[in-house]
């Protein structure tokens, strides 16, 4: 049987239904924190918290194959993602997928840190792997750009460096190629992610919109003098210091093998705008 945690966010569910499309015959269950988070899941549900980790091991009895969808809480990150991966083990799951970050291992991006750490773990416990190192979505897209198709002008941090995105979508779609046949993928790591990379500039010469580099510093300010929330304003600008340091650059093809046909890239998505 396979698990998929995370089964109610955004990728477990595209997941999860990519999956029954390309198997309707797979026997496939998904991981919610509660039951009425799983209420409207087509699948078997399996109640379980990364932080509890007996929890995990209860509904990870009878799985083999594990979706570990990474958790987007920062500060315990890590140690979330070792509750579920000594759970899976105990439970005798023989093989996990799990979705890291573009190049995680020596990326200078502020989220890589905790995926590098995760992978380390992961080959560590003896379990079969496949590791999907995941750029940002495209459909975050419209956010990034904020209002900048309506004022003409786009106002980010990038550093000039080129940035990478692909459709959430796809990677859904080949990841359920993968849970399919989860043999085929034994052991490897896979940068996915469409081609080329654009800088911003380039995607707003797409878009026909002016484009304006700042620092993240200066962004910050901006956002604030915006009367954008704290909160919101910490992640903007983390996403700048992605976007800044290169972190996000790399273009490569196992998304295309994967799927076997060209992802959708961003100027074909922002053509779309």
């Amino acid at each position: 049987m396979i698990l998929i945690t995370g089964a109610n966010g955004h990728l477990g569910q595209l997941t999860i239904n990519a999956l029954l499309k390309e198997n309707p015959a797979a026997k496939v269950a998904g991981l919610v924190r509660s039951a009425e988070k799983g209420k409207d899941l087509p699948v078997e549900i399996r109640i379980g918290d990364y932080n509890d980790k007996a929890a995990l091991q209860t509904a990870l009895k009878g799985i083999e194959v594990l979706l570990l969808v990474s958790t987007s809480t920062f500060g315990n990150r890590v140690e979330q993602h070792a509750n579920v991966i000594d759970a899976a083990k105990a439970a005798g799951v023989q093989h996990i997928i799990y979705t890291s970050h573009v190049q995680a291992a020596g990326s200078p991006g502020p989220l890589a840190p905790d995926h590098a750490e995760t992978e380390k773990l992961l080959i560590a416990s003896g379990m079969a792997y496949t590791i999907f190192r995941n750029t940002f979505y495209l459909e975050y897209m419209p956010w990034f750009l904020g209002n900048a198709i309506e004022t003409g002008t786009w106002t980010y941090p990038s550093n000039s460096a080129k940035i990478n995105l692909a459709l959430r979508s796809e990677m859904a779609e080949a990841l359920a190629k993968v849970l399919s046949a989860p043999e085929k993928h034994r052991n490897q790591i896979y940068e996915i992610t469409s081609s080329p990379s654009f800088t911003l500039a380039e995607m707003a010469d797409i878009l026909d919109i002016k484009y304006q580099d700042v620092t993240v510093q200066e962004f910050k300010e901006i956002l604030a003098k915006a009367g954008l929330p704290q909160e919101q304003i910490i992640v903007s600008a983390g996403i700048g210091v992605t976007f800044s340091t290169g972190a996000l650059s790399y273009a490569g093809d196992d998304l295309e093998k994967l799927l076997g046909r060209k992802p959708v890239n961003i100027k074909s998505f922002l053509q779309q705008l």
